[in-house]
């Protein structure tokens, strides 16, 4: 099954479903990132993955930016809460539809642990970054507790059939997608963590 399929299937229950995680630490993850963008002075935003909206409340007012996401149904969703405030566009992360060197900054919130090939992706997103631009990403990942990431290897299958793959080593393939690692903060372990990478 595709990820537009599941989150297609999903989207009804998406946000039932991160509400634990939502209310405890994604919410002031999303506002540090968002500080952390509004200090880089980006005039055009790309978010790729953006799911029912739950970001678009942090963008600073004033600033452009495009929305995009594979579902339709997850789309939907953000489409009131941003009330047109940004061009929402249907699209694949792996195949964007934009031209290379057309943002100045992308963001991508818990969104490569779903792309069904995460380095496609990921190079897709350096492709339509100028050079000198950044991204930011919120992600979980695979631990590196030998322990817990074990743990992690044991689960993922069950974690795939609604969505996301938990042991997705994230941070190797931004590297390897061509990006230089400018910021790293481990939020919760090495499992949750704030990258900002540079297209150079």
């Amino acid at each position: 099954m595709s990820s537009m399929e599941r989150y297609n299937r999903i989207a009804v229950i998406y946000e039932l479903m991160e509400l634990p995680m939502e209310l405890l630490a994604f919410s002031s993850w999303r506002r540090m990132l968002f500080g952390e963008l509004a200090g880089h002075g980006a005039e055009r935003v790309l978010e790729v993955g953006v799911g029912t909206g739950k970001n678009i409340p942090f963008y600073p007012r004033g600033m452009s930016f495009t929305a995009l996401d594979v579902s339709e149904r997850m789309l939907s969703r953000a489409r009131k809460r941003a009330a047109g405030r940004a061009a929402l566009v249907l699209g694949d992360a792996e195949r964007l539809p934009f031209r290379s060197s057309s943002f100045d900054a992308c963001i991508s919130t818990y969104v490569f642990c779903s792309v069904d090939d995460p380095l496609a992706g990921l190079r897709e997103l350096r492709r339509v970054l100028k050079r000198g631009g950044r991204a930011y990403f919120l992600e979980h990942m695979r631990s590196e507790n030998r322990a817990v990431g074990l743990l992690q290897d044991l689960l993922n299958p069950a974690f795939r059939l609604l969505g996301p793959e938990i042991n997705r080593p994230t941070k190797e393939n931004i590297a390897m997608a061509g990006f230089g690692i400018v910021e790293e903060r481990h939020l919760l372990g090495t499992v949750f963590r704030f990258i900002v990478a540079e297209k150079r």
